[in-house]
């Protein structure tokens, strides 16, 4: 026990709080734009495509870098890592002050595209250094609320800021907290000093390629890794097409903002619900078969309905029950594979996430195109979920597994 303290200290809770102000923040950052649609085309002249552009290099450099980071992270450690990505995203801020430019804003967005996975991806890292077995769920389950809780403010904040002052003005406020966020963590966040040895060591014996060759012979993170694309996928999908779903069922488009926001709160109440029962339960495997038979169970019926109560409740639910397996998803990833490899399996992870991002925007939009109708795209997220539902049943139970036992491979 007096072993288990050292390792685990209180100080774990101040490192998780610090890098979850810096999650929020990249997550604001990534959707500050969306809102405001309207607005910053007519402020910097630019064309839709223009637009996507600012929001759609975050799946981008998400897709090309996740790896990448999740060697760094086992290399270096969570530490480094994080405060890489902060010094990259607090520079990169800097650069959206000439607001009255396309090129500067855009060059800043990419500079934040590449510091979010530094950032975003190291979660599961931390809590598996951090944190004992039975903390590590809840622990990645806060770290996935601090993404939900950006996004939402992201939405939500810049359009009542925008009407009481200019885009400059609002870029000065953004960026002098994401500066102050920077220097905090830089300042008070650290690495496990019981584990500094062994990051040490890590850093002494530790090869990418063989690594990822590892995880990629492991039959276990192959099916995470396809279950992540499709989550990833549908919360990407629905929310990015979401008024072009809801709009053809008499929505407006406050009301169909209204539903995408309360998806999205039901995921974050969900994050923090759902791994408390799975610890409690002493269960993780039941979760993700729950939650890919409700995803499809939800909704359709969310794609029908006309009445603006049932379709919030249905989206609550389906946030609930659906956003919220993430953090189940890097809590087995941490059972499967161990804190050894977590950077670099969470990498994985993401990398197959940010795939499924790009082809289920890309793959809904040419099914409502083909079909006349934009709901049909809908179909596509209920087959992959159906996939989904017969990938979990061929999970194992990964629950109190040893970190140091083999996993079972192809």
């Amino acid at each position: 026990m007096e072993q288990a303290q050292t390792r685990y200290g209180s100080y774990r809770w101040v490192v998780l709080v610090l890098f979850m102000f810096q999650v929020i923040l990249t997550q604001f950052l990534w959707l500050n734009f969306a809102a405001i649609q309207p607005t910053i085309e007519r402020i910097l002249n630019i064309t839709d495509f223009q637009f996507v552009l600012l929001l759609s290099v975050f799946n981008i450099f998400n897709l090309l870098l996740s790896l990448p980071v999740g060697a760094v992270l086992d290399s270096k450690g969570f530490k480094f890592t994080v405060g890489l990505g902060s010094v990259i995203m607090a520079v990169a801020v800097l650069l959206r002050l000439r607001s009255d430019s396309y090129a500067w804003i855009l060059a800043g967005q990419i500079g934040i595209a590449i510091a979010q996975p530094f950032i975003v991806n190291s979660g599961a890292k931390l809590a598996s250094v951090w944190f004992n077995k039975n903390e590590e769920a809840i622990a990645n389950g806060l770290a996935s609320m601090a993404m939900f809780i950006g996004m939402i403010a992201g939405l939500v904040i810049t359009p009542i800021i925008i009407q009481h002052m200019d885009l400059f003005h609002v870029m000065v406020i953004y960026d002098a907290v994401v500066v102050f966020g920077s220097i905090l963590f830089l300042l008070f966040a650290k690495d496990n000093p019981a584990l500094r040895t062994t990051i040490r060591h890590e850093e002494q014996v530790y090869h990418p390629i063989k690594a990822y060759k590892e995880l990629f012979r492991i039959k276990e993170m192959i099916l995470l890794a396809c279950i992540m694309f499709i989550g990833v996928g549908f919360f990407n999908g629905f929310t990015n097409w979401l008024d072009k779903l809801l709009l053809p069922q008499g929505f407006t488009e406050d009301q169909s903002g209204l539903i995408g926001g309360i998806l999205v709160a039901g995921g974050i109440v969900g994050a923090i619900v759902i791994p408390l029962l799975s610890d409690l339960i002493k269960k993780r495997r039941p979760f993700l078969i729950i939650g890919t038979i409700s995803a499809g169970i939800f909704m359709y019926p969310l794609m029908q309905t006309r009445d603006l109560t049932t379709a919030i409740v249905l989206a609550a639910i389906l946030g609930f029950m659906v956003i919220s397996l993430l953090p189940i998803l890097f809590q087995m990833t941490i059972e499967v594979v161990g804190e050894r490899l977590t950077g670099s399996a969470t990498g994985m992870l993401w990398v197959f996430g940010a795939t499924g991002a790009i082809v289920t925007i890309y793959g809904m939009e040419l099914i409502g195109e083909r079909m006349h109708d934009f709901r049909d795209g809908i179909w596509l997220l209920i087959v992959l979920f159906l996939i989904a539902f017969f990938l979990t049943l061929r999970l194992k139970e990964t629950y109190g597994r040893q970190h140091d036992s083999a996993p079972e491979k192809k």
